[in-house]
């Protein structure tokens, strides 16, 4: 029998041409076939479809490397000349083949060529490769293109253009450049946003609500157990679709905090459970990251953490998002070591107890960092030498922050810590100078029980804020 490389052109068009009148002759003989018959067919199909589209990418490549499109007469565009000798490109597709062959034409896309052109990767799959790699490649490590290349094309074997795009976040977590995929998070943060209510229908308004990783993660978290079916009084099913299910939780989450006022109050149900190697929970911004210390397992995305449960079960969240939510109860933190064995499974009350948080709100009052007067019941607890690096659950070692500059205490590493005024009240004084918590660390006492060595100090920075006084500032 002869081999597909002992054919010659005119053979394989010959073949080409004998292949397309049997798949025309096959509905008519269908009824001749057995299940099993009918499952070899279309397998057989598929390897055809799958080769043919690797040909004619090869066909077009080769066309236009000769040059072939401009001798036309009159003189074409690649994609004109795809049209003009293609029946179904000539409807529409042209463009999408010509794209992925001048792709593969270019030096340092060998592995995408090969990928195309024997059949193992579909068009449309490759072109949303190239998509995601021109998304990526300014961000990965120099030499980890053609291990991105691979991971694209391997799963494009396996899988539809949709996965393909999906692996965007896990790639750059993985093979990014050092802070990369935290820029990510920072980057989307700008463009959260929640329009005025807008009325669409008599009594009824339309909000439109955009959100980083982080702010779904915690939505869907409050939420989740609360936009459950739920039967009626007497054993019905709730007839509530889902979109209205989701909007009454909200409602009752928004409810619960308005009643507790300037009480504090949680929800059990309402956690998050992130799983994180103990490598990248370690390592900061800025510092090396070494692939081969990450643990690649069950939660297994290196340089990234990973929701686990509910409906964002799989999401990826950034190492600096992590480190801060490790500052809150209702966050439960799985850290994994480089064999991807649990070093510390966190527990919902593992952290300050409502008794510390009810005192941090007497001593701070409000957020303690610079400049902000958010009241006690929009901040955190934050530990100031921080729980990924072993920092105790003491009011000695806690600080009230909002929200807003929680992020920026952990994305800027800024080190702040408690001092006694002359009047024995305590004051929590912040160091504004990025890395500050890096340098604050390493002349940290390891000892038990001692959170950070400054935390007598009596001596304060420029514009630094004395938590736990509305009218009281440092300043030079």
């Amino acid at each position: 029998m002869t081999t597909a490389t002992e054919l010659t052109y005119v053979e394989c068009v010959q073949r080409l041409h004998a292949a397309r009148e049997a798949a025309a002759a096959l509905p008519s003989v269908l009824w001749q076939a057995n299940g099993t018959e009918l499952a070899a067919g279309l397998d057989a199909l598929g390897e055809l479809s799958a080769a043919g589209e690797g040909a004619e990418v090869a066909v077009v490549i080769e066309a236009i490397e000769r040059g072939e499109p401009g001798c036309a007469s009159p003189p074409q565009t690649p994609r004109e000349w795809v049209t003009a000798h293609h029946r179904r490109y000539a409807v529409a597709g042209a463009t999408r083949v010509v794209d992925v062959a001048q792709a593969c034409r270019q030096s340092g896309h060998h592995i995408l060529r090969d990928a195309v052109v024997t059949g193992r990767v579909s068009i449309g799959t490759a072109q949303v490769a190239l998509k995601e790699m021109r998304l990526l490649k300014p961000h990965l490590l120099p030499d980890a293109v053609n291990t991105v290349w691979k991971g694209l094309m391997t799963l494009g074997e396996r899988h539809d253009a949709r996965t393909v795009r999906q692996l965007r976040e896990q790639l750059l977590a993985a093979y990014g450049a050092d802070d990369a995929f935290d820029d990510t998070e920072d980057t989307a943060r700008a463009g959260t946003a929640l329009t005025p209510g807008k009325e669409i229908a008599p009594g009824l308004y339309e909000y439109i609500l955009r959100v980083t990783r982080e702010g779904r993660a915690l939505l869907e978290a409050a939420i989740g157990p609360h936009a459950a079916p739920t039967p009626g009084p007497d054993g019905e099913p709730d007839e509530r679709p889902v979109e209205q299910r989701r909007a009454d939780a909200l409602l009752a989450v928004i409810g619960r905090a308005l009643t507790a006022g300037d009480s504090s109050w949680s929800s059990t149900k309402a956690q998050v459970f992130v799983g994180i190697a103990l490598a990248d929970l370690r390592t900061h911004r800025g510092g090396t990251r070494t692939g081969a210390a990450h643990a690649d397992g069950e939660f297994g995305v290196p340089g990234a953490g990973t929701l686990l449960g509910a409906l964002t079960s799989g999401d990826l969240v950034t190492p600096d998002t992590v480190r801060r939510w490790a500052c809150d109860a209702t966050i439960i933190p799985t850290v994994l070591d480089s064999c991807g064995e649990v070093v510390d499974l966190g527990r919902a009350q593992r952290l300050f107890t409502p008794a510390q948080i009810k005192r941090l709100w007497l001593r701070d009052r409000h957020c303690t960092y610079p400049r902000c007067d958010a009241p006690a019941a929009w901040t955190d607890a934050h530990h100031l030498i921080h729980w990924a690096d072993d920092g105790p659950s003491d009011l000695s070692n806690a600080a009230l922050l909002c929200q807003r500059h929680h992020t920026v205490v952990h994305s800027r590493r800024l080190h702040g810590h408690v001092t006694t005024d002359p009047h024995g009240r305590h004051r929590v004084i912040w160091d504004l100078t990025r890395g500050s918590y890096d340098a604050a660390l390493t002349h940290r006492d390891p000892g038990p029980g001692h959170a950070d060595p400054t935390t007598t100090q009596p001596d304060t920075a420029p514009d630094q804020r004395v938590s736990g006084d509305d009218t009281t500032w440092h300043r030079p």
